[in-house]
């Protein structure tokens, strides 16, 4: 079935953003696919966000920043972003440089973790693996300040080539352990946050790895672990899964031509962006709507689709109401998004989360279902009172009418059996005069219809 030119740009948008709204659709439009691509990837980074006022908001009386201010900054940035592509990314590398904050604690290293990520997130990769190597907040977590001469530590360099490159089966516990040699001396001054390299604690002896030998260090040992054969199979594998389709099986001659761009390349991860956002498998209607919705990617993507995202990027940070309602409702959105099920800054282990089916469990299901009372009033201006105002004018004639209407708000294809429900349903609420009732009940039971269908768990 031949798609319209609209639908393939909102299919865009919801993959290398969140949502897909009419006012993100529409600057696209005059550029085609190519320009579209094109232009989501050449400068990602929304400098109009005041990250110092949010930050400074959300840290209040507290002496230090708390890694929950920082997961409520991250989750701001995601809901307001006119950018959300660089957002997209830097999620993707937190799940696959999966660091936590229950071991870190400190929100300031997680904080210079995360805007590291959004500023590489389309860079070199090798650049990307290299910063990520020396970030305090991974010295950390995988116990690098630890990782001595006399004493190697081999957390990180297991986690670099079974995680980070090239994947489980390509390398012996000897490449790991004369690996970590290599990692010896670096750290991080708690003062200033910034790498620091102890030369006396450094191994500066011969050492062999994939069958070389040398005097290697740790940048030596990036460089070999990235250009290793099986490392752009591996990563080409995450990115088709994360943002072509999660649900079944990758095709593998899509992730070997990814792979050999990426390679061919010099590991740019803008040009192997590019080429999966030109592939036929993205395009391919068969891989629509195939990535099942992480929470925060549910969360996030609602809010942004019904306009709290645009009404969030108004409040103003200087007074002192608007700074109220912006800290509650982020505290609110970062609890729904542990009780569906994620909690940035919080990964499960080294591995990340397990995406895809994984997310959706009974009690999952239940906690998406009822994430429709976050979108009712009794959140100041932020709130819908109707489902009306919900879906906006003019107002609907029809209960059809506010079906489609309703698909359009949410993103959303509704199945027969969807608006049925959903039909029935507002039928029993008293019909078309239930789009108007300032009723807490109608307005919770008709997204709860919508939030809890297979159809809108998928991205």
């Amino acid at each position: 079935m031949q798609s319209s030119l609209t639908e393939r740009l909102a299919h865009l948008r919801r993959r290398t953003g969140f949502s897909a709204r009419p006012s993100e659709i529409e600057p696209l439009i005059a550029l085609g696919i190519e320009g579209a691509v094109d232009r989501l990837l050449e400068s990602p980074y929304d400098h109009s966000i005041d990250d110092e006022a949010v930050l400074r908001l959300l840290q209040g009386e507290q002496n230090n920043l708390q890694p929950q201010a920082v997961s409520a900054w991250w989750l701001y940035r995601m809901l307001v972003s006119q950018q959300p592509i660089q957002e997209r990314m830097a999620l993707f590398w937190h799940n696959h440089f999966a660091t936590s904050a229950a071991k870190v604690q400190a929100g300031r290293l997680m904080l210079i973790q995360i805007q590291r990520f959004q500023r590489l997130g389309l860079d070199n990769f090798k650049t990307l693996v290299l910063e990520v190597a020396k970030d305090p907040a991974m010295l950390v977590w995988l116990d690098g300040v630890r990782n001595v001469k006399g004493k190697p530590n081999e957390n990180f360099a297991r986690e670099l080539f079974e995680l980070f490159t090239m994947g489980i089966g390509n390398y012996t516990e000897r490449d790991i352990q004369e690996a970590a040699r290599a990692f010896t001396g670096w750290s991080f001054s708690r003062v200033t946050a910034s790498f620091v390299f102890n030369r006396n604690q450094h191994d500066a002896g011969e050492k062999e790895v994939f069958g070389k030998r040398g005097a290697f260090t740790g940048e030596d040992i990036i460089e070999m672990a990235v250009e290793h054969p099986a490392t752009a199979l591996h990563i080409a594998r995450k990115f088709y899964q994360h943002f072509i389709n999660d649900t079944e099986p990758p095709d593998e001659r899509t992730v070997q031509d990814l792979a050999r761009v990426f390679r061919e390349s010099g590991y740019s991860i803008r040009a192997l962006m590019r080429r999966l956002l030109l592939t036929p498998a993205f395009w391919s209607r068969l891989n629509w709507r195939k990535r099942v919705k992480s929470p925060v990617e549910f969360v996030v993507g609602a809010l942004r689709q019904v306009g709290v995202g645009e009404r969030l990027r108004a409040v103003n940070l200087s007074d002192g109401a608007g700074q109220r309602l912006l800290a509650a409702y982020l505290r609110l959105a970062i609890q729904w998004t542990r009780r569906i099920g994620q909690v940035l800054l919080y990964p499960p282990d080294v591995a990340g989360w397990e995406w895809g089916k994984a997310w959706i469990t009974s009690t999952t299901m239940l906690e998406r279902m009822r994430f429709a009372e976050f979108l009712l009033p009794q959140r100041g201006a932020l709130g819908f009172a109707t489902l009306n105002e919900l879906v906006g004018l003019p107002a609907p004639r029809t209960l059809e009418e506010f079906a489609q209407r309703l698909e359009q708000t949410l993103d959303v294809a509704l199945q027969p059996k969807t608006r049925a429900s959903l039909l029935e349903y507002l039928q029993k609420r008293g019909g078309i005069n239930a789009l108007r009732q300032r009723d807490r009940q109608t307005v919770q039971g008709a997204l709860q219809i919508v939030f809890s269908a297979p159809e809108f768990q998928m991205l």
